[in-house]
């Protein structure tokens, strides 16, 4: 049952949140990887930045954004919106290091600088969601009902989750 109109969003927040704690684990040990470890997880973890994060993020932008802008009166949402484009620039930046990093593996600064872009790109995202999470759905929960906030979170291609 639902109890508040953004439980959905936050639901997806919970799915996603392991998947980046993958990423925080991945920035303390990638320097321990071996070659073979490494190719086997850092292309995973671009993968779900760039297949699942930035799509959440798109429509975020696109749907859930408009609607705390709405409530509010304001564009409250402008500073989120740059969050999305610092982490959008991470994560291109992340792809292109994890393939010179696989390329020549033995390169210890090439590596140590994964981890620092893996531990940025986990602390910006978690930083993220807690803005959106302490912050803009308290704003929409106030301003929706629950058959608003599903429809809402039913344009952005989620669906509710059993609780």
């Amino acid at each position: 049952m639902t109890h508040l109109p953004t439980d959905p969003i936050r639901d997806e927040h919970r799915e996603l949140i392991p998947h980046l704690l993958h990423v925080e684990e991945a920035s303390v040990q990638v320097t321990g990887w071996d070659f073979s470890q490494a190719q086997r997880s850092l292309p995973r973890i671009v993968g779900f930045l760039r297949d699942d994060l930035v799509p959440h993020a798109r429509a975020e932008e696109e749907l859930l954004y408009p609607a705390v802008d709405r409530l509010q009166g304001a564009a409250t949402t402008a500073t989120m919106i740059v969050d999305h484009i610092v982490i959008g620039e991470l994560i291109e930046k992340l792809a292109t290091d994890v393939e010179e990093a696989l390329a020549d593996w033995d390169n210890q600064q090439l590596v140590a600088g994964l981890s620092r872009e893996l531990a940025a790109v986990a602390a910006i995202v978690g930083l993220h969601f807690r803005k959106e999470e302490e912050v803009l759905l308290p704003i929409l929960d106030a301003g929706l009902t629950i058959e608003e906030g599903h429809e809402l979170f039913g344009q952005m291609g989620h669906t509710d989750h059993a609780h």
